[in-house]
């Protein structure tokens, strides 16, 4: 990896990389679709207050001068058009996520402002002279252009402290300077920031190349050769348009007096502009008093708390937006550990959640947090009063507990927590949903925060975190236990059908076995037909006990288990499939048993209607033939299998059984062991598999299905040995 390889990877994870708001991300969308229509930008503006603002005070204001006020966003959207609402709020929003760049005597944000309008107006003037189609788009790129002097500002202020000294003081060109400073210029940052935010790559295109030679810009591609003049015309600090004019004229072919239509009222455009906008500009002519001062003097105490509030709830927009997306437990907490870590800084993060049953506080966090593992353990009675935790969540508190108050803390608990959680102190914050209590957050701080962390700006916020974090899990947990009942339904229903089946199928079975009977006394006792119709009338008792215990599936009955050899019993069952199943299919069938394999404690009727069930499926799933390949193991070698002995040795056997078909789709694996869940269309029930789980599962044991088009389908069964018989 390079040295700017290494840069960029650096902006990536800072916590600086600004983010676009949402509700810019959704504007850009809108405004890209073919068939927009105008009403679905007005229903997204009008749904955030200041860009609705904005809007209003552009199109009413000097810049328009309109006769009548607009007062409705959608005669405003009506009136200034998709790309002109994009304009504003890409302006407002990149205004916004670098509001947090500190100002000091080398930069200022007004000069910058300044510089960019003026960019962004003359490049729209620019490409109405030229024909050039989109003339929104060249105001856009004019507008961002210099966006990567912002993007190493807020994350390398130090190495840019030192630029503007080498290029007024040595003569130094500017992207030389950043380029030996920290490695990138601003014309690359600038790029690849237009790129992360997935805005048009030929927007990318002129901010990357806008300091580049005139002999690489002409030949570009129209927007980059608009802002490359845009970027030159704003340079003329005096009336000398000489170079302007001999450029315009290279490039575009521009006439004199076609640049000084350009000219002509910049200066004041840029005033209405950015004054109908609410922005400050100034002109960067140099430092003057004035400038030094609005430079020096920082933010007055109400500003700072509003710039401070409004970046705050900024942030909040990506992690709302990844909370709603979170389709686990474990994806809601790592949304919330990373929404305290980017906002407060807060590294440690506990989660402490309310089982209501048990009335206990129960330890959790995300997979990725590092004190997972040792919250695993941790629980605390939700009826004990003396703990902070418990007082914060019953009384719905934020509750404080600092380093230096420890030795007057009356619970064991809460000291023990001041402990693992380090720092200067830790906070309670309730967690609650639909007027419940779900639990409390625990949160260390860290020791270069005050004591007055939790103020109430700050507090108003934690506990918007933990309340929508809470509304997440307790939505979760209402969804999981209506999976619960609708599963048990399902069953029921299964149990019912089943039980009709019964009656009807043990009439036939026992005429069936009668008719055997009959047929084995009427041949010679020595006959070779005797053993096979032995074998059919003992597989008919077991399809009368598979009937009778049909209507039970669902409620799992204890059966009698015996010492079972199972490389004997599948050996045996193929010999029987050989002759039905197997008999008119192309299906091929390969037994690979452990010679090693102990004999184990089941009940061999299960195992065979696990067994049945399974390589039917597979003869089933291949019409044209294919095979089925079935291995005993007794190996312990398999890191995934189930450890059943409560010494940690491995007991158990392992049965897979492999098909080379065309595999299951995935939105049916997802399912596969839910009743009535089928691939085979019509005449299938989908109870089979569900069967096949509730039977493994009265066995103690464990089964899991892998699948893909190109290896098909994998069962793997593991059966706990309980009793070994050396073989």
């Amino acid at each position: 990896m390079d040295k700017k390889q290494q840069i960029y990877a650096r902006l990536q994870r800072s916590k600086d990389l600004p983010s676009l708001p949402q509700v810019l991300l959704k504007l850009i969308e809108l405004c890209d679709k073919d068939d927009l229509h105008l009403s679905e930008l007005s229903q997204v503006i009008s749904q955030d207050a200041p860009l609705s603002s904005k809007v209003l005070n552009l199109v009413n204001s000097a810049y328009f001068g309109l006769n009548n006020k607009f007062v409705n966003i959608n005669q405003a959207v009506v009136y200034l058009g998709a790309d002109t609402i994009k304009n504003i709020a890409v302006t407002a929003s990149v205004q916004q996520v670098f509001s947090k760049l500190k100002r000091n005597e080398h930069f200022s944000m007004s000069s910058f402002w300044w510089k960019s309008f003026c960019s962004a107006i003359f490049a729209k003037r620019i490409a109405g002279q030229t024909g050039y189609a989109n003339i929104e788009e060249a105001y856009l790129a004019g507008l961002l252009h210099d966006i990567g002097e912002l993007l190493l500002w807020m994350n390398f202020a130090n190495e840019c402290t030192v630029i503007p000294e080498l290029i007024e003081g040595k003569g130094v060109y500017q992207c030389t300077a950043e380029e030996d400073q920290i490695g990138i210029n601003h014309c690359e940052s600038g790029a690849w920031l237009i790129r992360q935010w997935k805005l048009n790559s030929f927007i990318a295109d002129t901010v990357l190349y806008h300091h580049s030679s005139l002999e690489q810009i002409k030949g570009a591609f129209p927007l980059v050769k608009i802002v490359y003049l845009a970027e030159k015309c704003c340079q003329v600090s005096n009336d000398d348009f000489t170079d302007v004019y001999d450029l315009g004229d290279e490039l575009f072919n521009l006439k004199t007096e076609q640049i000084d239509e350009i000219r002509v009222g910049v200066e004041e455009e840029i005033w209405e502009v950015a004054k109908s906008l609410g922005m400050e500009v100034k002109p960067s002519l140099g430092k003057t008093a004035e400038q030094t001062a609005e430079q020096t003097s920082g933010l007055t105490a109400p500003d700072a708390d509003l710039l401070h509030e409004v970046k705050n709830f900024s942030l909040l927009y990506g992690f709302l937006e990844t909370l709603v997306q979170a389709e686990s437990k474990d994806e809601i907490f790592q949304a919330i550990e990373q929404a305290f870590n980017i906002i407060f800084d807060i590294d440690t993060i506990l989660f402490f959640l309310h089982d209501f049953e048990e009335q206990k506080l129960y330890g959790q966090a995300s997979t990725l947090n590092p004190y997972a593992e040792q919250l695993q353990n941790l629980s605390l009675s939700a009826e004990q009063g003396s703990s902070l935790l418990v007082q914060s969540m019953l009384q719905r508190q934020i509750v404080t507990s600092m380093r230096d108050e420890k030795d007057s803390l009356n619970n064991l608990a809460d000291s023990q927590l001041l402990d693992a959680v380090g720092g200067k102190g830790m906070l309670y914050i309730p967690m609650v949903a639909k007027r419940k209590a779900v639990g409390a957050i625990v949160v260390g701080i860290p020791e270069f925060q005050g004591n007055d962390f939790a103020n109430q700006a700050e507090s108003k916020l934690l506990c918007f975190l933990a309340n929508q974090a809470a509304i997440c899990l307790y939505l979760g947990e209402v969804k999981r236990k209506q999976a619960e009942k609708i599963q048990a339904a399902r069953m029921d229903a299964a149990s019912m059908a089943a039980a009709k089946v019964v009656h009807e199928v043990n009439n036939p079975l026992g005429i069936i076995r009668n008719y055997l009977k009959i047929l084995e006394m009427k041949l010679p006792e020595k006959d070779s037909l005797t053993q096979d119709l032995t074998i059919i009338d003992e597989e008919i008792t077991r399809i009368s006990k598979i009937v009778q215990q049909l209507d039970t599936f669902s409620s799992p009955v204890d059966k009698t288990c015996e010492l079972t050899d199972i490389n004997s019993l599948i050996s045996n069952l193929l010999s029987i499939l050989a002759k039905s199943v197997f008999y008119s299919s192309q299906l091929q069938v390969h037994f690979t048993p452990d010679p090693e394999l102990p004999a184990i404690l089941t009940n061999e009727d299960s195992i065979k209607q696990i067994i049945i069930n399974l390589i039917k499926n597979a003869a089933e799933a291949m019409n044209s033939g294919g095979n089925v390949y079935i291995k005993t193991n007794s190996s312990c070698n398999n890191k995934s299998a189930t450890t059943f002995s409560g010494d940690g040795s491995c007991e158990y056997v392992e049965i897979t059984i492999h098909d080379d078909g065309p595999g299951i789709p995935a939105e049916v694996l997802s399912q596969l062991f839910e009743p009535f869940t089928s691939t085979k269309g019509k005449g299938h029930s989908g109870l089979g598999l569900a069967i096949v789980k509730s039977l493994v599962t009265e066995l103690k044991g464990t089964i899991r299905c892998t699948c893909d088009c190109e290896n098909g389908t994998l069962f793997t069964i593991n059966l706990p040995i309980n009793h070994s018989l050396s073989r």
